[in-house]
């Protein structure tokens, strides 16, 4: 925070905490499963895909219960506290895998990693941004989460460089390093939780004196809704069951690629850039926020992009070739892309940015078991038909019965206030 206090002329404080965003969502990688599935071929440790997917699975729904309460304590101590700790407990973790020596411990260390990596760091910058704009939310998270797609692109590939190159126990302390001698410092000296911190509304409104600021604040808590009124609404269920969806199929597919590609004539190395080309799409989305969000209803930003997942699952069972495949990354990640904006600007639409934090943490919830449960059938799928044919239907038929849901999404009773 010492480069706020210096202050900022000519430039809204935002669009730093949109750059620190996106450098959150970056640093989340070591708790992705595009990174941690690099490491898990290389770490010498002889035991089944089916065990280690169980694990995996398991610490992913205990780290996604558990962000209830990193969610409840972000709206109590900040988000430039619990940036500092979370990252500190990651850093810890990826120092102990460098030198763990048994699959217990190092399965065990999958639950701290999917907590404080996937599920914190992306948690925090999805509901700092919300509070430092409010007509611009759709370009600033989407220009936000431009770092996680950088990410989602260089990573594998960094990766395994890195571990070919030095071992998977250097590239575990390399990791660590980048935490505590890159992120940390930078977080510390920049990141601030709200415009009020800095004597500042929302987006640079005038006047700054502290009366307005004051009435601000209070306007913000009346018209949002508590955890306790947000679970009571209709909407936050349809959401948080939409955000399951892409975290499920993105993160099954993903932990299966190489052996789904494979059965449709993909060799190894292709694969491994297609995994990347998902996040492509993505890149392009501050362009396209104004477009494809603020111009239209939440409601249809939603389901729309329901029906263009319905329809890209459809094309991953017809694949045969590495030019099919490329066409199914390219259209699953655009329509993710928007559906994953729209999501994130729907929680402050409807239920405020109050008490975001908390909120965010209970919806985040659904899209961890997303990602627990991803896996799972995929594996089930394979072991009994030899393809993967069937999860793919099932989630088709899961998706579209969601996204009749969709259809029934109105505002919350905190726009009448």
């Amino acid at each position: 925070m010492i480069f706020a206090k210096k202050g900022f002329k000519n430039l809204y404080y935002g669009w730093v905490m949109v750059a620190v965003s996106g450098m959150i969502f970056f640093f989340s990688a070591p708790g992705q499963t595009y990174s941690i599935s690099v490491f898990i071929d290389t770490m010498p440790f002889d035991v089944s895909q089916t065990t280690v997917s169980l694990f995996y699975s398991g610490a992913t729904l205990l780290s996604g219960i558990s962000l209830l309460w990193m969610g409840r304590l972000i709206d109590r101590l900040g988000h430039r506290k619990i940036t500092l700790i979370v990252a500190s407990g990651l850093g810890v973790v990826l120092l102990i895998n460098s030198t763990v020596g048994s699959f217990l411990i190092f399965g065990f260390s999958f639950f701290f990693l999917r907590f404080f990596g996937q599920g914190s760091m992306t948690l925090i910058p999805s509901s700092l941004v919300p509070q430092w704009f409010e007509k611009n939310k759709a370009t600033a998270l989407s220009i936000a989460q431009i770092g996680g797609l950088l990410a989602t692109l260089l990573i594998p590939l960094v990766n395994v460089w890195v571990i070919g190159t030095f071992g998977w126990s250097q590239a575990w302390r390399i990791w660590a390093a980048a935490i505590g001698f890159i992120f940390i410092p930078v977080m510390f000296l920049t990141l601030v939780n709200k415009p009020a911190d800095l004597n500042l509304l929302i987006e640079n409104k005038d006047p700054q004196d502290a009366k307005t600021i004051r009435l601000e604040d209070d306007r913000i808590k009346r018209q949002s809704l508590s955890l306790k009124d947000a679970i009571k609404v209709r909407e936050f269920w349809i959401l948080g069951f939409v955000s399951m969806i892409p975290s499920m199929f993105t993160t099954g597919m993903t932990f299966h690629i190489y052996t789904l590609m494979r059965l449709r004539g993909i060799l190894e190395p292709q694969a491994a850039l297609l995994i990347g080309l998902l996040a492509f799409p993505a890149l392009f989305m501050p362009i396209l926020a104004k477009t494809v969000i603020d111009r239209f209803q939440l409601k249809w930003s939603i389901s729309l992009p329901l029906l263009g997942i319905i329809a890209a699952m459809a094309l991953l069972n017809a694949l045969t070739g590495f030019t099919s495949a490329l066409i199914f990354m390219i259209a699953y990640g655009s329509v993710i892309a928007v559906l994953q904006l729209s999501l994130n600007v729907s929680w402050p639409y409807y239920f405020g940015r109050y008490h975001l934090g908390s909120i965010r943490g209970a919806a985040t919830v659904f899209m961890v078991i997303g990602s627990a449960f991803g896996p799972l059938p995929f594996g089930i799928s394979y072991d009994l038909t030899g393809e993967y044919t069937a999860v793919i239907l099932g989630m088709m038929v899961f998706t579209a019965l969601t996204w009749l849901f969709t259809l029934t999404l109105r505002k919350t009773r905190m726009h009448a206030r």
